[in-house]
């Protein structure tokens, strides 16, 4: 369980990072259009961790019960399965970044600047999924700590990159929208292929 609570602090301060770094480095009217963004971006999460742990529930079963053909079925139809709801409604979110935005009556001066951090936001949405999904199933398998050093790695990196592509680049939120969606790429791909070992050795342990 301590794991998955610092996971909780640390996704916390993933999130914050954006803020405080474009509040600092670039002014109050990015901060509000990063701020502005956040209903909607708790939403998606939301929906990428509940897609997580559905698809970790079985998981957990199967490798319980040393079923490892069916959990590996299972692993295998969630990945492909979600990365085609991830892309769905990434291009969703791209299309329609400015009348949900619109929706949530953000105010006209701020509105270009949350439209382009959320778009950048859905461009990197199937990383966002991935991360989620695998980060469940390591957890079912009773591997919580490997998600935990990943999610620490990322944050760490988007906090970098932050300051990097905001306060060196002079990037803006664009930046900052641009140093998350990498530093969410960079985690999910040493997710999966972290993951791809560890159902590699399963079989080996199998056969």
């Amino acid at each position: 369980s301590v794991p998955v609570l610092l996971g909780t602090l640390f996704q916390q301060i993933y999130n914050m990072a954006d803020s405080i770094i474009v509040g600092q480095f670039v002014g109050s009217s990015a901060l509000a259009a990063v701020g502005a963004c956040a209903a909607l971006t708790n939403v998606f999460i939301c929906v990428a961790l509940g897609a997580g742990v559905g698809a970790g529930v079985l998981v957990s079963r199967y490798f319980g019960a040393k079923e490892y053909g069916k959990m590996k079925t299972i692993v295998s139809t969630s990945l492909l399965s979600f990365l085609i709801l991830s892309i769905v409604l990434g291009v969703f979110g791209l299309c329609f970044s400015r009348p949900m935005m619109r929706g949530l009556q953000t105010p006209p001066d701020i509105l270009d600047e949350a439209v382009l951090y959320l778009r950048v936001y859905f461009a990197g949405f199937p990383f966002l999924f991935m991360y989620n999904i695998l980060s469940t199933m390591f957890t079912s398998i009773g591997e919580s700590r490997i998600p935990l050093a990943l999610l620490i790695f990322s944050s760490v990196l988007n906090i970098f990159m932050d300051l990097w592509m905001v306060a060196g680049l002079g990037l803006g939120v664009f930046g900052a929208a641009l140093a998350t969606l990498i530093a969410q790429g960079i985690s999910a791909v040493f997710s999966l292929l972290i993951f791809l070992s560890r159902m590699a050795r399963i079989q080996i342990l199998k056969a």
